[in-house]
């Protein structure tokens, strides 16, 4: 072979790469940079907070971060409880008679679980992903290297029972007054199994935990014992029972899968309000409870 022949080949073979590359699908410009770096959730949350600023709406220029990139949003709702503030302690948690701290209780004991153990989290709420026949509330969604931890917060009072195969459970609150509430177990499962269609995780492979969070003002006379798969506590056994799953799980997804389920679940939060409609709507049909 001739040094001229050598030198063709060598031409002929850089002309094919650069054709062949020219072809290859272009990234996803809300994934990347322009120069081809990937973005991280920083640059999710300058771009959150950019479009916020640029429609006017309040309390969105400084969005809250928890340590490990923990996320919340919900402009209605005091923020007070997701700071590292000394007023907000376990003490506050249990003596709530009016139940008036809820999911942000909910959202901060996790928060304070995740800061523990150290590892990437992403800790949002008040999503709304499409289900068949419309769209299903999740009230609280931990993203975390060890799993995806579904948080559902039943803020009741009274007695409560009920059995895993029952479509309803009951909530007792004096002798004359008792009312039933969908089964929150099956709820769960329902908002977990409308994540795995919107997120593309295969069953097989999926990594969730249900927590059925309920008022420290009920008392769980009879409800289904905890598995690997959910647990039924009292807001103020959350820190406990969630930093025992937490821990005793190894780590599972990699920073840039986490990345990739937020971005996925942007849109879910702060959503139109027709879309919380379709959501009432779809709860209605199903007797399913708000709370």
């Amino acid at each position: 072979m001739t040094f001229s022949t050598l030198i063709g080949i060598i031409l002929l073979l850089a002309l094919v790469f650069f054709k062949l590359k020219g072809k290859s699908p272009k990234k996803n410009p809300k994934m990347y940079h322009g120069d081809g770096r990937r973005k991280t959730f920083r640059d999710f949350e300058q771009e959150r907070r950019r479009n916020f600023s640029d429609r006017g709406a309040p309390g969105f220029d400084k969005p809250f971060e928890l340590g490990g990139y923990g996320i919340t949003h919900a402009p209605t709702r005091s923020e007070n409880f997701f700071k590292p503030d000394p007023k907000f302690n376990d003490e506050r948690i249990a003596n709530d008679p009016r139940g008036i701290f809820g999911e942000a209780a909910m959202m901060a004991l996790t928060a304070r679980v995740c800061d523990t153990d150290k590892r990437r989290y992403v800790l949002m709420r008040n999503l709304y992903i499409p289900a068949r026949a419309g769209y299903t509330e999740i009230d609280a969604l931990l993203l975390h290297q060890s799993g995806i931890y579904v948080l559902e917060s039943k803020n009741l009072s009274g007695e409560i029972a009920g059995d895993l195969e029952s479509e309803r459970w009951n909530q007792h609150l004096n002798a004359s007054t008792e009312h039933t509430f969908h089964n929150p177990i099956r709820q769960n499962i329902g908002h977990i199994l409308a994540l795995e269609h919107f997120l593309k995780i295969r069953h097989e492979q999926a990594h969730f935990i249900s927590f059925v969070v309920f008022s420290d003002r009920c008392t769980l006379r009879k409800v289904p014992k905890d598995n690997e798969f959910w647990s039924i506590v009292h807001c103020s056994e959350l820190q406990d029972a969630l930093l025992k799953r937490i821990t005793s799980r190894k780590t599972i997804y990699s920073m840039q899968q986490l990345e990739d389920f937020y971005y996925k679940l942007q849109g879910c939060m702060n959503v139109s309000e027709e879309v919380k409609k379709q959501h009432r709507d779809y709860a209605s049909k199903r007797g399913t409870a708000l709370s």
